[in-house]
């Protein structure tokens, strides 16, 4: 299928033919050379293993460096999954997996979905949100080896999972699901507390993580960016020493106790923890977080329920207002600081959130930096970047994309190379008019960088390489959430 032109591009065409016509008397030597975009001027489409078994609605096209570029040893590979609902009964959500705050693989999570509901049948499936991986508190260590903290919006099932990055008051990039049908913009989140004694609201700081210390970006003007050096080498770490979280119930690793982070002194307050039923009841309160520091108790969500945990004046307004029996009510609004518009959190929606977006209106967004986490020494001795790049999109047919630039497949894991580009590199090379990308949204990348397909028969592969190195081998990483299509209904109401 060849994909149409994007509107400027097909008006150029246009123009350009007409321009022929009317100068083909011209000497040849006045012609204007036509400037290849990047993809066609250094790429290839090359075979894709396994696309005669793909299921309807499912196109992977693969294309491959004809030369390695940018000082690399090898050339890379870039992934294109197209997705259309015309073929068949497909849509796009998000999933946490087993639950919220566990970090699992996409694997991992996209198997999850199948138990919980046995028709969905991911088809197709990206890592998702950017987050920060946590080592666990000492005295949870057979609670699991890793949690997360989400670094921006995640909403799944109309679930919020973490509040947005603070952003000047604009929030950060994200991509809405609606209805299975995604769109990119910029989110916010503001959120409250109200007590049933009177007293006016207070501000609920975030969902689903450490209070006092919030990870990769501010959630608010109040929380403060602390030195590297202060922090034992951690990138990000942001302080409050007055905060209030809410644990959701989907939240399947122990609730937070006290002193997780040694460098971190907002992080050592035992704080103040409060119990909610599905009505918004307070059925325990209790002064320590998690059981206590020192404790070996894990404290989980109940079923059907929320926590609340304060510290500073958080923990204070708790104790105060957050008697036994009493309600609070939990006021959580998502808003479109794009287009000023609220989005609803009810079932029909899902969110994951990033920094960037990579194309906006079928062209590179001025703000959008030319950034790379990690790097590598490339065969002339300058640097190039080895950053596993994943996007998220939409076309000019209106259909989803998910998008993944890596190194070559290794034939074990035991091997791997130098993959991925610069964060600018890769908006030029998306906005490639063969791809028709009209918006983009760059998605967790680096070794979270994962594609999965299913064939027909359900049986899946992995199509990305893992260039995370664990006990010698290289592996996928355990990320925050997915994103996926999947069998559906069609019709507005399916869910």
């Amino acid at each position: 299928m060849t994909t149409p032109l994007r509107p400027a591009l097909a008006v150029a065409a246009a123009l350009t033919a007409t321009l022929a016509l009317t100068t083909s008397n011209a000497p040849a030597s006045t012609a204007v050379d036509v400037v290849q975009s990047p993809l066609a001027a250094h790429w290839e489409q090359s075979p894709v293993p396994g696309a005669a078994g793909l299921p309807a609605g499912v196109k992977v096209t693969n294309w491959t460096e004809k030369a390695p570029l940018e000082n690399r040893s090898r050339p890379r590979l870039l992934q294109v999954v197209e997705i259309d609902p015309t073929a068949a009964p497909l849509d796009l959500q998000s999933t946490v997996g087993t639950g919220d705050g566990l970090a699992e693989t996409v694997a991992e999570q996209l198997a999850a979905v199948s138990p919980t509901a046995p028709a969905r049948h991911p088809v197709a499936g990206v890592n998702g949100s950017l987050f920060k991986s946590e080592t666990p508190h000492p005295d949870l260590a057979a609670a699991g080896p890793v949690t997360l903290q989400h670094m921006g919006v995640s909403v799944t099932d109309g679930v919020l999972h973490g509040s947005s990055c603070w952003g000047g008051g604009q929030g950060t990039s994200g991509a809405v699901i609606q209805y299975g049908v995604p769109y990119i913009t910029k989110l916010r989140t503001d959120l409250s507390l109200t007590a049933s004694d009177g007293s006016l609201p207070v501000t609920l700081d975030d969902i689903n993580r450490d209070p006092g210390r919030a990870r990769g970006c501010g959630r608010d003007k109040e929380d403060k960016l602390l030195p590297v050096d202060q922090v034992g080498g951690q990138k990000g770490v942001y302080v409050d020493p007055d905060e209030i979280v809410l644990f959701t119930s989907d939240y399947k690793y122990p609730v937070p106790k006290p002193g997780l982070d040694p460098y971190v002194t907002t992080d050592d307050d035992e704080g103040f923890e409060v119990v909610l039923d599905s009505t918004g009841k307070v059925t325990a309160a209790r002064a320590s977080r998690g059981g206590g520091k020192g404790n070996t108790v894990q404290v989980r969500v109940p079923s059907g329920g929320r926590i609340l945990q304060g510290v500073g004046t958080g923990a204070t307004w708790l104790r105060d207002h957050a008697l036994p029996n009493t309600t609070l009510k939990v006021s959580q609004k998502l808003t479109d600081t794009r287009f000023n518009r609220p989005v609803p959190l009810d079932p029909s929606v899902d969110v994951v959130s990033s920094f960037h977006q990579l194309l906006r209106n079928g062209d590179i967004p001025a703000e959008l930096p030319d950034t790379c986490g990690d790097t590598d020494t490339g065969v002339d001795g300058t640097p190039i970047c080895t950053d596993s790049r994943v996007a998220l999109g939409t076309n000019v047919r209106g259909h989803t994309v998910l998008v993944t630039l890596t190194g070559q497949p290794q034939a074990t894991n035991t091997t791997t190379h130098e993959d991925g580009a610069w964060l600018h590199s890769f908006g030029e090379l998306l906005d490639s008019a063969e791809l028709g990308l009209i918006d983009a949204l760059n998605l967790d990348g680096g070794g979270s960088a994962t594609l999965i397909t299913a064939d027909t028969t359900g049986a899946t592969t992995v199509r990305t390489p893992p260039t995370d190195r664990v006990n010698g081998v290289y592996v996928h990483r355990p990320v925050s959430d997915a994103v996926y299509a999947g069998i559906s209904g069609y019709g507005m109401y399916k869910k």
